[in-house]
Parts: structure tokens; sequence; C-alpha cells
């Protein structure tokens, strides 16, 4: 094995001889910590709960325990990691605590019919809510964490580094709570190293993941041969494309490449996922329809009052495989919206809104009628917003692969419109693209699911996009 490894080594030297010698790496570190404090926190509300059901206490007692329990976990989990220094510690923890003991102290002496079994039961509050901000400040203090290194000298590793190390690639969108940069770490443009040296690196960093991000054929095969060792004694090893894909949840166009669509796994669509996807959406449309129907007349009448028009409005759309339909909407613009301009993109604060028409934007209710589309067969419920023809054909002008997004059937409701926030330029339709791909890809029933409860979240908050 150790001279098949050697030749191995070896000979892509001799093949790449008229490639570089050098090669750009930049570190950084992820942190664990989300993992470990799910685990902990888990096995403590259970040990918790075990022990107060063993007290007699009641159902509610344990109820209200674990809804103490999730709200400090949410409060405290989604605070970035990388600003936790010594006194947001400290602060940090002492809030926690008061929580806690506040907490239990509150329901202990506004429920007293609950049982004596509570006062076990919210015991562990305020370990529960210092946990979390333990664990984060391990984290900080560089335990907990996985230390990578981006290989490639291009820009292609440029820009993977960046957007990793602030947390997003170009909207701001992610939580950047699992992303740490340290004092000292190395600057965005890394730092040139020999080829011979990267094993030497890897040990003495302690490095557990390398992330190649390298252009140059030559150069690749070269650093594949260099890693093969590494490689079979632990060290994970990611395309690129692929850690972006699975540590933001979209596809990176920058990537993509007529073979990479040929050879990936995904984008399938088999005769059993296209029935499930039907039924489901049959059936959410009917259950939107019925839940509805008490307020659609009321809404027509309001945008009749409120502007002159028709109530109902009929657009073209590009939907499955590129052919056009016909959506409806609520009318929320004026009827000469588009007299002058031509086909503008809506903004999120266009002064061609009517009145009546800002509510139904916030709230989404404009979009109920396209539950007679998704019945006709034209739309899916969950899916990538379909867009007119006039953009579209601009689009798949500027942005390569565009139209792939036309692998499955546009939706009322899609991962982008619940990830990034509201459309109007090239660069947003870049983002878009890139979650709407990405669900392409990976789409489920359970997915749909997922989406289904961020839009309703949204939809309760008057937030999202289109």
């Amino acid at each position: 094995m150790n001279d098949v490894l050697g030749r191995l080594n070896t000979e892509p030297r001799m093949s790449a001889s008229t490639g570089t010698t050098s090669i750009r790496v930049r570190p950084f570190s992820i942190a664990r910590s989300r993992g470990v404090f799910l685990a902990v926190e888990l096995a403590l509300l259970s040990a918790a709960l075990f022990e107060a059901v063993r007290n007699r206490a009641t159902f509610g007692a344990c109820f209200l325990m674990v809804c103490c329990a999730l709200a400090v976990y949410l409060k405290v989990l989604d605070r970035s990691l990388a600003r936790s220094g010594k006194a947001r510690f400290w602060l940090d923890l002492s809030e926690a605590l008061c929580c806690g003991i506040g907490a239990g102290m509150l329901i202990r002496y506004s429920f007293p019919v609950l049982g004596s079994g509570m006062d076990v039961a919210l015991a562990g509050l305020p370990l529960a809510g210092m946990l979390p901000v333990v664990i984060r400040h391990l984290a900080v203090r560089e335990k907990l964490v996985e230390s990578m290194l981006i290989i490639g000298n291009g820009k292609l590793a440029a820009k993977l580094h960046q957007a990793l190390s602030t947390g997003n690639s170009t909207s701001g969108q992610r939580d950047t709570s699992d992303v740490l940069q340290f004092p000292g770490s190395q600057a965005e443009s890394g730092r040139v190293t020999d080829f011979s040296q990267l094993p030497d690196i890897l040990q003495r960093e302690r490095i557990s993941r390398v992330i190649v991000a390298e252009e140059d054929a030559q150069s690749r095969n070269r650093l594949a041969a260099m890693l093969v060792t590494p490689c079979l004694g632990g060290l994970l090893v990611n395309e690129a494309g692929d850690y972006y894909e699975r540590f933001f949840g979209k596809v990176w166009i920058d990537t993509l490449t007529a073979e990479w669509f040929v050879y990936t796994s995904g984008f399938r669509r088999t005769r059993v996922n296209i029935l499930a996807k039907r039924c489901f959406d049959v059936f959410f449309a009917l259950f939107l329809l019925t839940l509805a129907s008490p307020v659609l007349l009321v809404i027509a009448i309001a945008i009749k009052l409120d502007s002159a028009g028709p109530a109902l409005f009929r657009q073209l759309r590009v939907g499955l495989d590129g052919k056009t339909f016909v959506i409806y909407k609520f009318r929320s613009m004026r009827q000469d919206a588009e007299f002058h301009a031509g086909p503008t993109w809506a903004k999120e604060c266009d002064d061609r809104v009517t009145r009546i028409g800002r509510v139904l934007r916030r709230f989404h209710l404009d979009e109920i009628p396209q539950a007679v589309n998704v019945l006709h067969g034209e739309m899916s419920f969950v899916g990538p917003r379909p867009e007119r023809p006039y953009f579209v054909d601009r689009l798949a002008q500027e942005i390569p692969y565009y139209n792939v997004r036309h692998c499955v059937k546009p939706g009322i409701t899609g991962l982008a419109q619940v990830k990034y926030r509201y459309g109007a330029s090239v660069e947003d339709a870049v983002e878009k693209l890139q979650y709407d791909l990405y669900y392409a890809k990976h789409w489920s029933c359970v997915c749909d699911v997922e989406i289904l409860i961020q839009t309703v979240n949204l939809l309760l908050a008057g937030r999202g996009s289109r």
C-alpha cells in the first residue's frame, strides 16, 4: 500500500511539470457547537422530564417546562458566535440565568395547581439557559470547531473564502452564527505555499477538511495526488461547489457546467415523483381555496372600491419546460402601472401599488387566485416563482443556465421566496436562481412541507419576497 501511495504522490509531479509549483491556501473555522448544544440540551430535557414524571408532575407541568426550554433555546442560539467576547459572555450568562430562574418562579406561583413535580421540572431551566452560552464561549476560544483549508490559485477560491468568512455570498441572508473569525488568521488573499509542503501544513494546523477550489486541470491532478494519503487517513475533501451548496443551501452558479448537470445526483423527474407532487398540489390548493373562501369576495370588493379596473389580474408567465400560461392574481397595482415605462420589476416599496394592494402584497393575499392555476396543472404549490417572458428572455442572455429553472413547475411560493429578499435586479435574479436550482435538485415532499411552514411564518410576520 505504501508503495502504491508513493507512486501516486510522485507520478503526477512528473506529468505536471509544466504546471505551477505553488498553491494558495486560505484557512477558516466552522463552529460545531450547534450539534453539540442540541445533543446536550435534548439529554438535559429528557432527564428533567423523566424526573418530573417520576415525581408525579402533571402533564401541564411537563408541557410548560418544554415551552420554557424552547423559548430559552431560541433566544440564545441565534446570536452570532463571532460576537461572543468576554464581556458579552458574562452578560449573556447572567441574562440566561435570570431568565431561567424568573420563568421558573413565575410559572411555579402562577400555576400552583400543576403539582409539586413542577419544582423538579423547572429546576433545569437556568441550566438550559446557561448551556448554549457556555458552549458558544468554548467555540470562540477555538474549542468545538472544525479547521478547514481552501486550496486554489484563482478567483473561485477567493470568492469561496470571502463567502464562508462572512457567512454569505452576496446577499447577507445566511445566519453567521456558525462562522468564526479568529485573531491572527490568514489574510483573505491567503498564503502561497509549495505543493510539497501541503502535508506538513495539514498536520501542523490540524486541518480536518480541505475544500478544493483550483480551476487549473494540471494543478488539480497534482493536488489530488498530494491528498491521497491524508484522505485515506481521515481527511475530508470536498469540491468547492459541493461544499458551497451544502453550507448555504443553494447551488453556486459560478461553478456550473454542462457536465455538472449531467453527472450530479438530483434533478430526477420520475413518474412517482410527479404523481406525488401532483397529489400534494391538489390537496393544498383545495385547502387554500376552502380556507380563504370567506374573504375572497371581500378582497374583490375592496379592490374595486379602492381603484379603477378589474379585481382579478391576468398576466402571461413562463412555466414548465418554457411553456407560457396565464396566471391569475388579485390586482394590487394601478391599471396603468406599465403604460409609460413598459415591463418593470416590482419593487418592495413600489409607488404603483394601490392602498389595498399594499396590504394584499404584504401578506401575499394577492397570490390566492393562483390556486386555480395549481388545479389546472399549470403551477405547483411550491416551486420557482414564474417569471414574465420579457424578463426570461433578458435574464437567459445574462445568466448562464437560467432556463434550467423551468425543469420543474413554477410555484405559488418557493425556496427563494423564503430565503431571499425582494428581487428587482439581475443580481437578485442570480441569487434566486441559485435557490431555485437547489430546490429543483433536492425536491421532496418533506422539502415542500418545510417551505410551506417557513412561508406561513413569514406571512404571519407580514414579510416575504416575490
